[in-house]
């Protein structure tokens, strides 16, 4: 039985952070040609650079984690007074202009060809409100809010832009097994979530490979959560 991407061909930035180490897991495991694109993409031509490497891609997974000084999700929390322009500006670097900059690289070719599919992976956090992370929240908001539209405006071309929003999820920038070692602050977390526990990888992955392949051919500009029912 052929892979659910059998024969695709699909750039996935950021792989080596964030959700894209299971995503690229589970694409190459489902029949997926897997460029696994692990720089920064901050320079403003980079993201153009990284999709013509890539060659005619089939999806684009736009994967991107926050800068790394600014991790784990317990080292980001900031007060609404205190945050520093400096700080949101790092976020918008890494975080919004690679995003968008990627996304506008990658479309021209799937409109011509009225076939390609965009997975944003994002965040759940500007659903619902976390004191102390302020920044972070707004600059995943505009990412969110940027694909949203686009997916709507290409929508009439086929071509499908959707994102899973990650909250709570084990990764190795965010939610670190590091981190997750303390009984108390693992704790603290799962209190929250409705599944009382925190999801791992390869459940966001799933969701993206869903996003990715003909399961999504209605849906459009749509930012769906994972997060065990803490975000709805």
């Amino acid at each position: 039985m052929p892979g659910r991407l059998e024969g695709r061909r699909v750039l996935v930035t950021h792989a080596d952070r964030y959700v894209g180490p299971p995503v690229v897991e589970l694409f190459r495991a489902e029949g997926a040609e897997v460029v696994a694109d692990t720089d920064d993409l901050v320079d403003p031509q980079a993201p153009r650079e990284a999709v013509e490497r890539a060659g005619e891609i089939d999806v684009l997974v736009a994967n991107f984690a926050g800068p790394r000084e600014a991790m784990p999700v317990t080292e980001m929390l900031v007060g609404a007074t205190e945050w520093t322009d400096e700080a949101f500006a790092a976020y918008l670097e890494h975080l919004v202009w690679p995003f968008l900059r990627v996304i506008r690289a990658a479309l021209p070719s799937m409109i011509e060809r009225r076939a390609g599919k965009i997975v944003g992976v994002t965040s759940a956090t500007p659903i619902r409100a976390i004191p102390g992370l302020g920044i972070y929240s707004a600059a995943r908001g505009a990412q969110n809010a940027f694909l949203q539209a686009v997916g709507a405006e290409v929508a009439p071309h086929n071509v499908q832009v959707n994102a899973l929003g990650p909250a709570h999820v084990r990764n190795n920038m965010y939610y670190t097994d590091a981190m997750l070692a303390d009984d108390a602050v693992r704790e603290s977390f799962e209190a929250q979530i409705p599944a009382g526990r925190l999801g791992e990888g390869v459940e966001a992955a799933e969701l993206a490979l869903a996003l990715a392949s003909g399961a999504s051919d209605f849906l459009a500009g749509q930012v769906v959560p994972v997060s065990g029912g803490w975000a709805t």
